[in-house]
């Protein structure tokens, strides 16, 4: 089984400085949302990961799993 990649959506913009401390690998903006891409080591690590969300203010719209990023899928 892949890698389990969650894509976290949030109102606004986020700025870059909460990018690194939430844990956020990746992100893109679809204004007026930002989506951040992230893979939590595990169910805590990804509870702890809304609760820091929601303690920074952000409004979390919605969560959603993802497959791998397009770098992840060469020859193995």
């Amino acid at each position: 089984m892949g890698r389990r990649v969650y894509e976290l959506r949030v109102r606004g913009p986020v700025p870059a400085e909460l990018l690194a401390e939430i844990g956020a690998e990746d992100f893109g903006e679809e204004p007026p949302l930002t989506i951040l891409r992230t893979e939590p080591t595990d169910q805590p690590g990804l509870h702890g990961m809304l609760q820091r969300l929601r303690s920074l203010g952000l409004d979390l719209l919605e969560v959603r799993t993802a497959g791998p990023e397009p770098s992840d899928t060469g020859s193995s």
